[in-house]
Parts: C-alpha cells; sequence; structure tokens
C-alpha cells in the first residue's frame, strides 16, 4: 500500500510542477501557434492543453532541459536567453521567444526522444521566423534525446517565402477564433499522421471536421 501512495504521490508531484510552466497562451498568438497543426493551436486556445502523466513528464523534462541549458548557451555566444518580442503583421501581434539571442544567431532547443538526421519541418519554419523577427542571419536547431544522453545541432539560412506563409496561417488562425469556428487543418497528409497521434484533440476534431 505504501509503494501504490509513493508512486501516486511522484506522479502527483510531476503533474503539479508541470502545470507550473504551463504557459496561458489564449490572449496571444505565438510563433509555436503557426508553426504546427494550427488547428491544434485553435482547440488549445480555446480549451486549454490537457496535461496527462506522459505529457507532464515531457513537459517537466523539457522546462528543466532549457533551464540548465539556456544560460550555457547564452555565455557561450555571448547573447541572451529567453528573449521576448511582440511583431506586428496586418494589425496581428504575434508573440516570439527565442530561446537564446546572440549577435547573428537565434538558437532554439528541442528534447526528443530519438534524435533526428534532419530538423523537423515545423521547427525550421519555428526557427525561421525568430530570425526573420529578430533579424539574424543564422539559426541553430539544437536537440536533445530524453532517451539517452545526445544532442545534435543543426543550422539554418533563413527563406524569406517560408516566413511569409507563417504569418499567413496568423491571419487564419485570428480569423477562426473570433468566429468561433476550428481552422481548415494547414498539414498535408504525411504531417498529420505525426501531430494526430498524440493530440489531445483528436476525437473532437474528427467529429467536427473528419478532415482525415
Amino acid at each position: 500500500m505504501q509503494s501504490e501512495d509513493l508512486e501516486n504521490l511522484i506522479k502527483q508531484a510531476i503533474f503539479e510542477k508541470a502545470k507550473e510552466y504551463q504557459e496561458d497562451r489564449s490572449d496571444v498568438i505565438h510563433v509555436t501557434d503557426l508553426t504546427g497543426c494550427i488547428r491544434r493551436s485553435y482547440y488549445i486556445k480555446k480549451y486549454g492543453f490537457p496535461l496527462d502523466e506522459k505529457m507532464s513528464f515531457w513537459l517537466l523534462f523539457g522546462a528543466v532541459v532549457h533551464d540548465m541549458l539556456t544560460p550555457v548557451i547564452a555565455r557561450f555566444l555571448n547573447g541572451e536567453r529567453e528573449v521576448r518580442t511582440i511583431y506586428e503583421y496586418k494589425g496581428i501581434e504575434i508573440q516570439a521567444t527565442v530561446d537564446v539571442l546572440a549577435k547573428d544567431v537565434v538558437v532554439e532547443l528541442k528534447t526528443c526522444n530519438k534524435l533526428p538526421y534532419q530538423p523537423y519541418q515545423s521547427h525550421i519554419e519555428q526557427i525561421n521566423a525568430y530570425m526573420h523577427i529578430f533579424d539574424k542571419p543564422k539559426g541553430l536547431i539544437v536537440y536533445i534525446s530524453r532517451a539517452k544522453l545526445g544532442v545534435r545541432v543543426f543550422e539554418y539560412y533563413g527563406n524569406a517565402e517560408l516566413f511569409h506563409y507563417t504569418l499567413s496561417k496568423a491571419i487564419t488562425l485570428k480569423k477562426a477564433l473570433e468566429d468561433d469556428v476550428p481552422p481548415p487543418c494547414n498539414l498535408p497528409i504525411a504531417e498529420r499522421k505525426f501531430y494526430c497521434k498524440e493530440c489531445p484533440f483528436r476525437t473532437q476534431c474528427l467529429d467536427e471536421a473528419e478532415f482525415l
């Protein structure tokens, strides 16, 4: 009985700590709302993000890694950590928070189970947006494995067309929130499988739109 109680106590402690790192994102559009599935972003803003045990651990692990490593990287690059700004596009305010900002580079940290051989498209789009918003010529995407001690760094040099595509999704998301109607899914079928697998809104999304 004590073992079971202790297990539940530890799980609850992780869950409660993870909630402390959850930011209320309902009142502003963030860059990260635009670089994945904007339909998912709509549901998160409308209902909040439901945390389960798995997501609580991932969120907490990611937060600990960021808190530990962003000061180290900032010192190495002679930059600043957690730099935030507001970018306005056609009357829409878009919040951007970069992990590390230095003289000629922005850095974004990502935790993952298995280190990728190339950056994920959503992370490319995110770092690309930061590069344009903060006017930096180079981006670094740093992947850190949750499963074992592994680190992989990718360089990126920007794409103006991709940035304009990202901004255009802000208009779509803003209108959807104002109309209280889920936006169409912006992802190709191959990417939807990746996002939908772990999405807490999958059932609701399918019921409302049957977009797959």
